[in-house]
């Protein structure tokens, strides 16, 4: 009898890498959607709605993350929101209506340098000598990045690229509030529950502006798919994922998405149309060798 072939299973590491590559292409891409909604929605708009929607599409889980979650940490669970999510929703949207997408994806990399500088100050981590040699790195390649113009010339008076590294410096608080407050919090209910929290703060916030009129506006369609996208793949699915991700490999695996983003923003600015100058590239790459170095073992 002739032996029946079996499909071989697809490896962990097979699925982990598609993860990664998934992650690094909504999340390079999102800086793009930005760009393209702040062209009829403004920045206000369109960080409420990316934070109110979000918080719908995780609203299934937040019930059950009510009820697990210690109430002495939901103070700990809401304040991760406000930094993770909240406010850099408007920052990055303001961000996005001012610079190239490639450049605030790029900028958006620096978040391991703040993680490893806000550690040390405020939450007692220690810091390794070439991560030191890797904070400067990252600095010097970040104040390029925030000299360099959408025009490709060296800009001294950058102020939105300073407000794009203002919104990953709330990242590194963040990250190192659930290193320490919340390590044992369920990644899908801590959240679930942080979006349930600052979602209603920015569904506070949309009866001010004209969200719904431009939202029901036929002419706003395409925009208002882009927005749906970036709140529910680019935003809420790919938290749910990277939180998979860190649970089935390690936060060094995990963390290594931030190499991968300026690439998938750049490479999406260029199909638009963008601008990516000489000083752009010089700058990705001296921060990318410093953000590799914060990152080593």
């Amino acid at each position: 009898m002739p032996k029946i072939k079996t499909k071989k299973p697809v490896s962990q590491e097979f699925i982990a890498w598609a993860i990664l590559l998934f992650l690094s292409v909504i999340w390079g891409l999102s800086f793009l959607f930005i760009k393209k909604i702040v062209v009829e929605f403004t920045p206000i708009e369109v960080g409420a709605a990316r934070v109110f929607l979000a918080g719908v599409f995780l609203l299934p889980w937040a019930y059950k993350g009510l009820k697990n979650i210690p109430k002495e940490k939901l103070t700990w669970v809401g304040l991760s929101g406000l930094l993770g999510n909240f406010i850099p929703a408007f920052v990055y949207a303001k961000v996005g209506s001012q610079l190239n997408s490639s450049l605030a994806g790029t900028l958006n990399s620096t978040t391991p340098i703040f993680v490893m500088i806000i550690g040390a100050l405020f939450f007692a981590a220690s810091i390794k000598r070439f991560q030191v040699i890797g904070i400067l790195l990252g600095f010097a390649g970040s104040l390029l990045l925030v000299l360099s113009g959408n025009d490709g010339k060296l800009n001294f008076a950058n102020p939105y690229a300073l407000l794009a590294m203002a919104g990953t410096m709330m990242y590194g608080f963040n990250v190192n509030i659930i290193s320490k407050y919340l390590k044992n919090v369920k990644p899908l209910y801590l959240t679930s529950v942080a979006f349930l929290i600052v979602g209603l703060m920015a569904f506070c916030v949309l009866p001010f502006t004209d969200f719904f009129s431009k939202l029901i506006d036929p002419a706003n369609r395409k925009l208002v798919v882009y927005m749906f996208c970036l709140a529910g793949i680019n935003t809420s699915l790919a938290l749910v994922v990277f939180n998979y991700l860190l649970q089935k490999t390690t936060p060094v695996f995990a963390s290594s998405v931030t190499y991968l983003i300026p690439i998938v923003a750049v490479i999406a600015g260029l199909f638009d149309g963008e601008l990516v100058s000489l000083w752009h590239y010089a700058g990705m790459g001296i921060t990318l060798i410093g953000v590799y170095l914060i990152n080593r073992k």
